[in-house]
């Protein structure tokens, strides 16, 4: 997949295109169902899906003030629009200039003049513009002037939420309901990352863990957690903590993922992983002595193999 940051001179890249925008946090299952229907239509008129997708959330411009974490980093929807089958992805940088465009300047700068698509599909709630003026009807309206068509589809609900929306899932996975997080997901609630190195405590433990040091995004609450990381193609089993390191004393205090992967002994310093979140084990909690906090993990170890049905290999 092609990714372009901000408006550029590539226009040779933007041939029949079909567009998709929209902020994508999480790329829940009503956002999966907007790409795929995208795509579905892009095979009858044999056009490529481009995303026009926007970076950082205007809420975080807009509203400085408010603490809001995204549910996924920037490179893990990249990843995943590829997955889904994305040929490519424009990277707008939102800011408060950006803001200030009204629905005819966005349209004019950054779908006429620049990507020119055959037909645009957006949620049924999509507004656009400064002070969200630009309506679905305005927009088919001047689809009809420039030549494009525009497509708003349907938001999706399930069970007792009214519909499937990024806010409902930071929520879920902040209070630490997986199950129900994943459910609007489509997917594990996971975290991606690069390896980094640690101060090696959890291998002076028996425990030696890989690293990943968190921006910006959601997470489950403290604690030890039952997990599944893919490196790679290859998926592996394993646990990790998400907290500050509470039983020794950190001077840098930054909130880190450690992942014990079992049964796995090469270095993936510099590596990209991705941490599946299965199932909680325990909250985050001291420990008197080294001792006790050994004891702690090999029972962590012991129920998050027979949860994940992995056995054992030492």
């Amino acid at each position: 997949m092609k990714v372009i940051y901000g408006p550029g001179r590539d226009k040779k890249f933007f041939k029949n295109v079909v567009l998709v925008i929209g902020v994508f946090d999480g790329i829940h299952r009503g956002h999966q169902a907007l790409i795929k229907r995208a795509l579905k239509r892009a095979r009858v008129i044999r056009g490529h899906v481009v995303i026009l997708t926007f970076f950082p959330h205007p809420v975080q411009i807009l509203h400085p003030e408010e603490h809001f974490p995204w549910i996924i980093s920037l490179p893990f929807r990249l990843k995943l629009f590829e997955q889904l089958g994305v040929l490519g992805c424009v990277v707008i940088k939102f800011t408060k200039k950006f803001s200030h465009l009204t629905p005819e300047q966005f349209i004019q700068k950054y779908l006429v003049n620049y990507i020119r698509p055959k037909e645009i599909f957006v949620g049924e709630d999509f507004r656009f513009g400064q002070n969200r003026a630009g309506t679905i009807d305005y927009f088919k309206e001047e689809g009809k002037r420039y030549g494009f068509k525009v497509h708003a589809v349907h938001s999706v609900a399930r069970q007792k939420y009214q519909k499937i929306s990024s806010s409902t899932i930071r929520a879920l996975v902040a209070e630490g309901k997986l199950k129900e997080a994943s459910a609007l997901l489509g997917r594990p609630v996971s975290l991606w990352g690069k390896v980094k190195r640690g101060d090696g405590r959890g291998k002076s433990l028996g425990f030696p863990t890989v690293n990943i040091y968190p921006r910006g995004v959601v997470l489950p609450p403290l604690g030890v957690y039952a997990v599944r990381i893919i490196i790679g193609n290859r998926k592996f089993f394993g646990m990790a903590n998400v907290g500050y390191c509470p039983s020794f004393k950190n001077k840098n205090q930054q909130l880190a993922v450690e992942v014990h992967i079992f049964d796995f002994h090469k270095n993936l310093y510099g590596q990209e992983i991705i941490v599946e979140f299965v199932y909680p084990i325990r909250p985050s909690k001291r420990f008197a002595s080294k001792a006790a906090l050994i004891e702690q993990l090999r029972e962590d170890e012991e129920r998050s193999r027979g949860i994940l049905k992995v056995s054992y290999h030492k």
